[in-house]
């Protein structure tokens, strides 16, 4: 936490132990980050299977309610607002699953919301503010087809952040190019 306060552009890679702590980190993060006024958006990508825990989690400690955005989700958005609805700009505070995401037809509204967000903007800041990955260790590049998929797609999508935090019990699988693939997806730059 003191460490991400420090950090004009929070980009870290929380690599503890299965049961440390994790969620509970970025959920500090996440509450200070939006306490101290620098954040309002949040999106957190994560398997299907954690999703519910992680919107439990979010609101039993840190009174944080997210949405999980998932195609009954969006169907029903559309169904209540309109079917022209860009289900990306309902919600502040969305959890959402790597493999909804993915899906090229899912993540091309989620890019036009972001888009027309940023130009609404004025284009000088970033349409989201934090992205939160947790198991982070799958969008690593490696060879298989199905993970080239998943880091193509975490590369497109981290560009419209300002905040990262990459969460993972497994950062390196003991090749250093696919550690250091993870680490370009956090912040290319550095």
């Amino acid at each position: 936490l003191l460490k991400a306060m420090s950090m004009p552009q929070v980009s870290l890679l929380l690599a503890d132990d299965v049961g440390l702590g994790k969620t509970i980190q970025a959920g500090l993060i996440a509450t200070e980050l939006i306490l101290r006024r620098r954040i309002k958006r949040i999106l957190i990508v994560c398997p299907a299977s954690l999703q519910v825990q992680w919107q439990e989690e979010m609101e039993e400690k840190f009174h944080l309610d997210f949405t999980i955005l998932d195609a009954d989700e969006a169907r029903r958005t559309q169904r209540e607002l309109g079917s022209d609805v860009n289900p990306w700009t309902v919600h502040n505070h969305i959890i959402t699953s790597m493999d909804y995401l993915r899906q090229e037809v899912i993540y091309q509204d989620f890019e036009a919301s972001a888009k027309k967000r940023q130009e609404e903007m004025g284009g000088a800041f970033a349409p989201w503010d934090l992205l939160i990955v947790d198991e982070a260790h799958h969008f690593a590049p490696k060879s298989t087809r199905d993970t080239k998929v998943l880091t193509q797609m975490m590369r497109r999508l981290t560009t419209w952040f300002e905040h990262r935090l990459f969460l993972t019990a497994t950062p390196h699988d003991g090749y250093t190019s696919h550690f250091l693939g993870l680490l370009e997806l956090l912040d290319p730059i550095r």
